[in-house]
């Protein structure tokens, strides 16, 4: 293990305290960005969309201040827009100066299913189109803007001549200078070394593990200034880098020590309070030999000494080195921030092949943000595009009168599988009618720039440019479905202990009798305790929804991905669903993605892992999220080997992506009390870290409600 230098102390700590230029800075972006777009209307008002977005891009790496803080090894800044700059003028005026283009018709019904909560998130609004990316990081490595721009022309050269090769060259002219204006500051600083990577790249190749760690940087800075930094993601980096890291230490010329001190410098540049600018590291080689390298092990070091929350992913599979994940889960137990969590190979690689992705390009996927499957850059993901609360299936056959005609169970299932296919296809519909709409609205020069297919075929990032270019749909609600399906089979058709008349009065008026509420609660069978019956049930429903987006896929030309996982929306979507059978009641919290209803799975950690992994994972490439809640004690001593063996037979079952939240109730409780005792604390939140006390009370309440899971 690696120490942190002094250097990196304080770096670290003006970043935790915001003592940074980001802070500084963080109007800049949109400053100039404003600017360069108003002069390009001026000059020529008929320029479109794309040329707009180069004018502004262009301006503000030509002409954002430049500062360096002393001692910094990597130089640049990447501020861009915070939550409260779209309130601003500049912000809108910008807006304003975009033509935009929408749906001819309104499609009400799906208007009624987003107000309702059956669908949502970009339905009737938008197409996801900004800062969810992993662009090809790598080209500017290996070609230099230099080399990126005589690309551009000789694809422009075969394709002819148009406004967008022209706002992508524009671009990547100004990209050209990025270096040279900071070696100019470096120079001032008295900052040699620096000055003299700086005038090199990012315009020409890297050569040096230097080079290429302040190129990639340069690079990242580009990307968030496009469209704001979020959850534009940085991808494979232990693979990126390693031929200059493994070239400078066979020369003789970087130790162990000195890598380990640049990425976390690199890692202290990337730092935000909230942070989905993920990196990963493990997995496979395009041949789907191993990956794992030391760069992969002193990513994971530089997280774990920093100390902060650093968005970093692991690939693994029942091949991986037992060593490494047990190195990677030490990690997330000296962390206990979330950090860093876990993707099945064997899972997600099959998964992609089976959209149509090459085995040779899904042997390279990454996430993006939280834990958004994408293929670097070669795809567009449009992550989280659609939502569909498959919860409200159960809602709507009792509020219709449909569910007291079901005379058998079979019956019942199969008028709640009609309602879930209605929803589905309500999202589905709703997306695809904004899709064409996509490209026009919010063209992406930079990213088409560094996106393979676009440059190629003269088709922007957002207007079907990529090599891979595909939509994912959010599954809402499978364990409480599950759950629910699961009572009504055992309680009202198997037992007998109460006919469907009854249980729709307690729905209805919100279970009045609480007697029942629990015994639908407690003496029914609950996903994510190895009972078979309700683990079925939910891969059922899992099944159903894949095939039936497929088939939708199909009709529609329109490749959606199934992403069973919901962020934090599962409040949100949680308070416009009604009573369920499960025993939740109306306007409660909906549980996370995959992973169990909180404080439902009480037969251990084994028996949790084998009930994620009967679920479809490999129909669902978009990633079938869970959360493992687990007391600390688990990732102490000898228990860490344990974990490591249930990881890897639970990666053998299916299993396909785990987070830990390392942190017992009380302390939780004590942090929820007395905040200002415990202002460092993080949690897994929902796919992404954040300080407990920053959290709002139901997202706490949600936390601390789950299973602690501790050794056997």
């Amino acid at each position: 293990m690696y120490k942190l230098s002094e250097n990196c102390k304080i770096l670290r700590e003006n970043a935790v305290n915001l003592k940074t230029h980001a802070k500084i800075m963080e109007f800049e972006r949109l400053n100039w960005f404003h600017r360069g777009m108003l002069r390009e209307k001026a000059d020529n008002p008929e320029s479109g969309n794309a040329a707009l977005t180069a004018a502004g891009l262009e301006s503000v790496i030509l002409n954002a201040r430049v500062l360096i803080q002393d001692g910094e090894l990597i130089a640049g800044c990447n501020y861009g827009l915070d939550d409260s700059m779209y309130e601003r003028a500049e912000y809108k005026s910008m807006a304003a100066l975009y033509d935009r283009r929408f749906p001819a018709e309104t499609d009400v019904e799906a208007a009624e299913l987003v107000a309702d909560g059956a669908v949502g998130g970009v339905c009737g609004i938008k197409v996801m189109t900004d800062n969810h990316t992993v662009i090809g990081y790598e080209q500017v490595l290996r070609l230099g803007f230099a080399g990126l721009l005589k690309k551009v022309e000789e694809h422009e050269k075969s394709n002819g001549a148009s406004g967008w090769y022209s706002a992508v060259k524009r671009v990547c002219r100004a990209a050209c200078s990025i270096g040279e204006r900071h070696a100019a500051e470096a120079e001032g600083k008295g900052l040699e070394k620096t000055a003299e990577i700086c005038r090199k790249v990012p315009k020409y190749p890297a050569e040096s593990f230097h080079e290429a760690v302040q190129s990639l940087w340069f690079a990242h800075i580009i990307n968030t200034w496009e469209d704001g930094i979020n959850a534009n993601s940085l991808g494979r980096l232990d693979q990126i880098l390693y031929p200059y890291y493994k070239r400078d230490i066979e020369k003789g010329v970087l130790t162990k020590q000195g890598a380990f001190e640049l990425i976390c410098c690199l890692w202290i540049k990337l730092y935000r309070d909230y942070d989905v600018q993920q990196s990963c590291v493990g997995g496979c080689d395009a041949e789907g030999n191993d990956a794992v390298n030391d760069l992969s092990r002193l990513m994971i070091d530089a997280t774990e000494a920093l100390g902060f929350i650093r968005c970093l992913s692991v690939r693994f599979s029942p091949k991986s080195d037992p060593a490494f994940m047990r190195r990677a889960l030490e990690a997330a137990g000296s962390l206990r921030n979330g950090v860093p969590f876990f993707f099945n190979d064997d899972v997600l690689i099959p998964a992609l092949v089976s959209k149509g992705i090459s085995l040779r390009d899904a042997r390279d996927y990454t996430q993006i943000g939280c834990v958004e499957t994408v293929i670097p850059g070669k795809s567009n993901p449009h992550a989280v595009s659609a939502h569909a609360n498959l919860l409200k299936s159960m809602e709507y056959i009792f509020k219709s009168g449909d569910a007291g005609g079901c005379k058998t169970y079979g019956e019942f299932r199969d008028a709640v599988f009609a309602r879930l296919k209605y929803i589905i296809k309500a999202a589905y519909e709703d997306t695809a009618r904004h899709i064409p709409c996509a490209g026009f609205n919010a063209p992406k020069p930079y990213k088409s720039l560094l996106t393979e297919g676009c440059v190629e075929s003269g088709r922007d990032f957002n207007d079907f440019g990529a090599k891979y270019d595909y939509y994912q749909m959010m599954l809402y609600g499978i364990p409480n479905l599950a759950d629910s399906m699961a009572a009504v089979r055992e309680l009202v058709y198997k037992q007998k202990k109460y006919s469907m008349e009854e249980l729709s009065e307690q729905l209805e008026n919100d279970w009045p009798n609480e007697a029942a509420r629990l015994e639908f609660l407690n003496r029914a069978p609950k996903f994510g305790n190895d009972i078979p019956e309700v683990d079925g049930t939910a891969s059922e429903i899992m099944n159903l929804s894949c095939d039936y987006l497929d088939e939708l896929s199909a009709e529609h030309g329109y490749m959606f991905h199934a992403q069973p996982f919901t962020f934090y929306w599962m409040i949100d979507y949680g308070k416009k669903t009604a009573a369920t059978p499960d025993g939740r009641r109306g306007g409660e919290i909906m549980a996370y993605s995959v992973s169990p209803m909180q404080g439902r799975d009480f037969n251990g950690l084994t028996a949790l892992i084998n009930s994620i992994s009967q679920l479809p994972t490999k129909k669902a490439p978009g990633t079938a999220s869970a959360i493992v809640e687990a007391d600390p004690a688990l990732f102490e001593g000898g228990n860490i080997k344990y974990l490591a063996d249930v990881m890897l037979a639970g990666a053998k079952k299916g299993l396909c992506n785990v987070q830990f939240n390392i942190a017992d109730a009380e302390t939780l409780k004590n942090a929820r009390e007395y905040p200002e005792k415990y202002k460092n604390l993080a949690v897994r939140v929902s796919g992404f870290s954040q300080k407990f006390v920053l959290l709002d009370k139901a997202v706490q309440d949600h936390i601390i409600g789950r299973t602690k899971h501790k050794p056997i």
